[in-house]
């Protein structure tokens, strides 16, 4: 149901309503232009996301971690002018009627993208500005903030880089000592991938009876294996949707994953705060 609601409040004098399609962007925004403190203005890592994961992520210590967005709009449509939609759209034999129906659903997706749904938590990004943590690296080369890619990149890493030739992250997961105690305890585990996988999405049911609403589904060993399902034909060699069908495709199934995992990590939290 698309109405779970949680109420988390701010401070003495100020409470907030969250449900799995609230845009949290505009929120801080104005709780922000009303004297309300945020600490950040990047949704994944602002007031109202970091009270959500310290109830819900154990392992959460804001030394340690960080806010982390899994898909990113930026890339994938080309920031607040979606550029990169409009060069697609460009190339396209398609009437403007079209054209602007289009825009328009991408311009919707940008409130889910920024709905709690769409974020977990990862290594801090490192003190001193340098580039090794996972958090900034995976924004750059054949990853492009892909959410798939990195579980790909994870799942090797945790173990010991059997699972694909050439691991993008190779570099950052090796050359950062936050991310390398980060990921200790799933590389000394047996299971480390499925157990990372539990810790960050908080219910190994949604895969066991929604697939399609995952980042991964279980192989016939029981194992963990990462779903490439955001769009036909995902991979390292096209991380992002390049044409008009596989943008439609990008928009619905994302969507879904989103506000799905929206309602699991509201209702953990009310759980855990004993709220309704």
């Amino acid at each position: 149901m698309i109405d779970i609601k949680v109420t988390i409040p701010m401070d003495d004098k100020t409470i907030v309503d969250i449900t799995p399609k609230t845009d949290l962007y505009e929120l801080i925004i104005s709780l922000k232009n009303k004297g309300v403190s945020i600490i950040s203005e990047d949704p994944d890592n602002c007031i109202i996301s970091r009270k959500i994961y310290e109830k819900i992520f154990y392992f959460y210590d804001e030394n340690i971690c960080r806010g982390d967005t899994l898909n990113t709009y930026n890339w994938t449509f080309g920031k607040s002018n979606n550029y990169r939609l409009l060069n697609i759209l460009e190339k396209e034999n398609i009437s403007n009627n079209s054209k602007v129906a289009l825009i328009e659903k991408v311009n919707c997706f940008k409130h889910i993208y920024h709905s709690i749904g769409n974020f977990t938590v990862l290594e801090r990004w490192h003190k001193n500005g340098e580039a090794f943590c996972i958090n900034g690296s995976r924004g750059t080369g054949s990853l492009r903030d892909s959410w798939p890619l990195t579980l790909l990149c994870i799942q090797d890493y945790i173990s010991s880089y059997s699972k694909l030739e050439k691991n993008p992250l190779k570099y950052s997961f090796e050359n950062n000592k936050d991310t390398i105690q980060y990921f200790s305890r799933y590389r000394l585990s047996e299971n480390g991938f499925e157990l990372f996988c539990d810790d960050h999405y908080f219910s190994p049911n949604l895969y066991d009876n929604k697939i399609e609403y995952g980042y991964v589904c279980k192989s016939n060993n029981g194992n963990y294996e990462v779903n490439l399902d955001l769009f036909d034909g995902l991979c390292f060699e096209k991380p992002l949707p390049e044409n008009i069908q596989e943008i439609e495709q990008y928009i619905e199934r994302t969507t879904k994953k989103i506000v799905e995992r929206g309602k699991i990590i509201l209702s953990e939290y009310g759980k855990s705060a004993n709220v309704t």
